[in-house]
């Protein structure tokens, strides 16, 4: 099997090929593998990736006969063995970063200031964080970079240990552990054991925990290799010159200063993001901002849309949300001196137990914000809708874009911000 490996990589360093599982994202000298089994078996498509332009495909269909085919029985053990294979041969420091909020941000930053201080560094796809997305960014990551990032999400209780087992990372940052999509959990306790096992790494040189809850679940984790911060609680003073923040923040009595462009939650994650880099490379320069750049496609971004051709400013937040995120970005558009605010939250999903009361206090804080307009959008909000008659209400995205021209019409700044699982993304899409 290394002879295949060592393939793979001979074509990757020849042509710059990618390694996918998607024909959609093939472009040609790409390596393509089939994943799945039955009727979403990725083998099937193996004309596709040849008509592409693929110059190796991987697939488990014996019966296909090409100069460009490699057939493997278990594709799921041929991918497992090829990143353990790449991580054996990798000399450069890996990084992974979990948490209930930021980690995407987060991981951006990391990868700007490690790269604009002239480290070769690479990161994981987007926010592929789960086993399968972890090794397709391990396939593509560059052997001969000095540091590789990696995005590390869990929704069932092992998880992390397979993850962790996978890639064993030199150093690992929680960003935060929330009493949020507990889901599959049953219980906070349960989850933060479970984000833990992070630490578990056998490479692991240095650990920081953002941890803003007291919990002895905490008091055998803390050791010489693993810091416990709590970011809320650090001194921090914050100056706004035109459209840029300056913060200094105060850690173990030493001052450090870094910039902004961005404040609210950001602020909190743009710290985070130096303290971590600290740990990792003590005398990196900050001399480059923070966060503008780590903003991606569908996050947090300003959207300038016309609708019937009148001018409209929409705050892109609908790639996922959890209680705490949330309330921050509904405290910051409020702050916001803004006219004729449109506000639409999705519900939250994998909240556990819990999920009538995080509901609940989100329709008081947007109660008590008073919004010009307030449009609730899942099942999880509709429970409620008695409660809030000044709120409009509707179980899916599908039913208020049906809706949402006369609210459209007469709404300057548009807030949207929900669980993936409601792709509010369709509202933004269908402003024409």
């Amino acid at each position: 099997m290394q002879k295949i490996f060592d393939k793979i990589l001979f074509l990757k360093d020849k042509y710059q090929s990618n390694i996918v599982f998607d024909t959609r994202l093939l472009r040609q000298n790409d390596i393509f593998i089939g994943i799945g089994d039955g009727s979403k078996n990725g083998g099937l498509y193996y004309k596709e990736a040849l008509k592409k332009g693929s110059r190796l495909l991987i697939i488990n269909n014996k019966t296909i006969n090409h100069e460009y085919i490699i057939h493997t029985k278990n594709i799921q053990s041929f991918i497992k063995k090829f990143c353990k294979y790449l991580l054996s041969k990798y000399k450069g420091k890996v990084i992974a970063i979990t948490g209930s909020v930021g980690k995407t941000t987060i991981k951006e930053n990391i990868y700007n200031i490690l790269s604009k201080n002239n480290f070769s560094v690479s990161r994981s796809y987007k926010n592929y964080n789960n086993l399968l997305g972890l090794q397709f960014s391990i396939m593509n990551i560059n052997l001969q970079n000095k540091y590789s990032i990696f995005e590390l999400g869990i929704n069932h209780p092992g998880e992390m240990k397979d993850l962790i087992k996978t890639l064993n990372p030199h150093y690992c940052l929680v960003t935060c552990i929330e009493n949020s999509h507990i889901g599959n959990f049953k219980n906070f306790n349960n989850l933060i054991k479970n984000k833990l096992d992070i630490f578990n790494s056998k490479n692991l040189i240095k650990g920081v925990l953002n941890f803003r809850h007291e919990n002895m679940v905490l008091s055998n984790r803390i050791n010489s290799k693993i810091s416990s911060i709590n970011v809320d609680k650090i001194d921090k003073k914050v100056n706004k010159s035109k459209n840029l923040f300056k913060i200094d923040y105060f850690l173990n009595g030493n001052k450090n200063s870094i910039k902004s462009d961005l404040d609210g939650v950001y602020i909190d994650t743009a710290i985070l993001s130096s303290i971590f880099l600290k740990k990792i490379r003590p005398l990196i320069k900050f001399n480059n901002y923070f966060l503008r750049e780590s903003i991606l496609e569908s996050r947090g971004k300003l959207i300038i849309k016309y609708y019937k051709s009148k001018k409209l400013n929409i705050y892109d937040h609908s790639y996922n949300a959890s209680p705490y995120s949330l309330k921050k970005q509904l405290m910051i558009f409020k702050q916001r001196k803004l006219i004729h605010k449109l506000c639409i939250v999705g519900s939250m999903k994998e909240l556990g137990q819990d999920s009538i009361n995080q509901h609940q206090k989100i329709l008081e804080l947007l109660f008590n914000l008073d919004f010009f307009k307030t449009v609730l959008i899942g099942e999880e909000f509709y429970k409620h809708k008695r409660s809030f008659r000044n709120f409009k209400f509707y179980k899916t995205t599908q039913d208020y874009i049906k809706y949402m021209r006369k609210d459209f019409l007469k709404s300057k700044n548009i807030f949207v911000m929900g669980s993936r699982y409601y792709k509010l993304e369709g509202i933004i899409n269908n402003v024409k």
